[in-house]
């Protein structure tokens, strides 16, 4: 029996919305990157507090706002609070050319987008248990993934070139929202009508958690999986936000390529990412017969590799290599987070997974923030990116050795009390004879 006949087929058009929000949320979030050289000396601050600043506390507003973003869908439902949420990054985008003119004002505005570009992130999860069948769960977050992607394209693209024709900065990446705001008319006529067509509310007794999760922590497959999943946001994150203003600065900071050709250069990375999201799951289930480990290595030992390669000066350069550690860069984040996210699916049992993955992104988000702040304080202390390029490739590494660990325990844990007992088991095992080993 097809059991995507029980849901409306209004859910695909509730899918177009949150990859809307989604493609806003990113755009937004990205567009300072390329520009950070010119802002810096428009404002007069050094390139890192303007990382800091504007990608760093940016990041970390964000974490913050995933967190309580939860709290706020339980409360108000998905699309009050993506309708709000879309809406405060747009307005706020728009006050740029009034309030971009100083280092603090323009930190408050980056805050309040980032409030605004966290939501969509919490929402895909409790849209897709509303709205779409389990078989069809995969599908719906693997197009939000790809919004992602477009999205982060769209503003390293679009917010150089805006620059470019309009009399600011501030007044180039205030027209982003002219789009985004005609964007919102449309996600806010998705809920109104979407309103009548909604699934009912699963029964209490349905939702019920059964006892189990509190056991996971602290066995292997659930802490190297969380660290795992950290180390890798943590290398993507400070790799996007850094990476386009050491293209487009000036030598001897940067390459000297300017905003245009970074945002250009840094779409190979996505794109190579959109291709390694669809290859990566190929992979672990035709290549390598369902384990994640060998291909979440791979991912690692990429980022392990082509950031420091590309501050070598005989390979940043060259074009083509420059090009090549981009691609390769960007291929490596796919075969590290969402196989790690597979990884939980296959690991746990289903009633336990969605609060897995939320805990495991939660402590991930609040990674990424740290990257790049940890990044943007590198970068302002040296005078260099060198550090900061060194330090994302020092994850990778520390990366490879927890990706060591990441595998399934022998058994699946199960619910209720032997569920408590396999984990305990996969736990207090030390001996790799004991366990399935990838």
């Amino acid at each position: 029996m097809n059991t995507s006949e029980h849901y409306s087929r209004f859910r695909w058009v509730v899918l177009g919305q949150i990859v809307i929000v989604t493609m806003c949320s990113t755009t937004i979030a990205i567009s300072f990157a390329p520009l950070i050289g010119v802002i810096a000396k428009d404002l007069g601050i050094s390139m890192g507090a303007a990382s800091f600043g504007f990608m760093g506390l940016h990041m970390l507003a964000t974490a913050v706002g995933c967190a309580v973003s939860g709290y706020l869908i339980d409360r108000f439902g998905v699309f009050a609070v993506i309708n709000g949420s879309m809406a405060l990054m747009v307005v706020s985008n728009a006050l740029l050319p009034w309030l971009g003119h100083s280092y603090w004002t323009t930190v408050a505005i980056r805050i309040l987008e980032a409030f605004g570009c966290a939501p969509v992130f919490v929402a895909i999860g409790a849209a897709v248990a509303i709205w779409f069948p389990p078989r069809e769960a995969g599908a719906a977050l693997g197009v939000q993934s790809m919004a992602i992607s477009a999205g982060i394209m769209l503003g390293l693209i679009s917010s150089p070139h805006l620059v470019q024709s309009a009399s600011s900065w501030q007044t180039g990446v205030a027209e982003l929202s002219i789009g985004w705001g005609m964007a919102l008319v449309f996600v806010v006529a998705i809920s109104v009508i979407g309103k009548k067509y909604s699934p009912a509310p699963p029964s209490a007794e349905s939702t019920s958690a059964p006892d189990g999760f509190s056991a996971l922590w602290g066995t292997r497959p659930f802490l190297a999986g969380m660290l795992g999943l950290c180390f890798g946001v943590w290398t993507q994150q400070a790799f996007n936000s850094l990476t386009p203003g050491f293209l487009a600065v000036m030598p001897p900071m940067g390459l000297g390529l300017g905003p245009v050709t970074s945002g250009t250069l840094m779409t190979t990375v996505l794109f190579s990412g959109i291709v390694a999201s669809l290859a990566g799951g190929i992979l672990v289930d035709k290549v390598c017969g369902g384990r994640s480990r060998p291909i979440i290595l791979i991912g690692f030992a990429l980022i392990a590799i082509c950031p420091v390669l590309m501050i070598v000066p005989h390979i940043s350069s060259q074009r083509f290599a420059l090009i090549l550690c981009l691609v390769l860069t960007g291929a490596g984040t796919p075969f590290i987070n969402p196989v790690i996210l597979g990884f939980a699916a296959k690991t746990f049992p289903s009633s336990v997974v969605g609060r897995v993955v939320g805990s495991w992104m939660s402590a991930a988000v609040f990674s990424g923030a740290a990257g790049v702040m940890v990044g943007a304080a590198a970068l302002s202390s040296t005078g260099t990116y060198r550090l900061s390029m060194e330090i994302t490739s020092a994850m990778g590494v520390a990366g490879i050795l927890t990706a060591l660990f990441i595998y399934p325990a022998k058994s699946k844990p199960t619910l209720g009390t032997e569920g408590k007992e396999c984990c305990r088991k996969a736990n207090d095992s030390s001996s790799v004879g004991s366990l399935e080993i990838l």
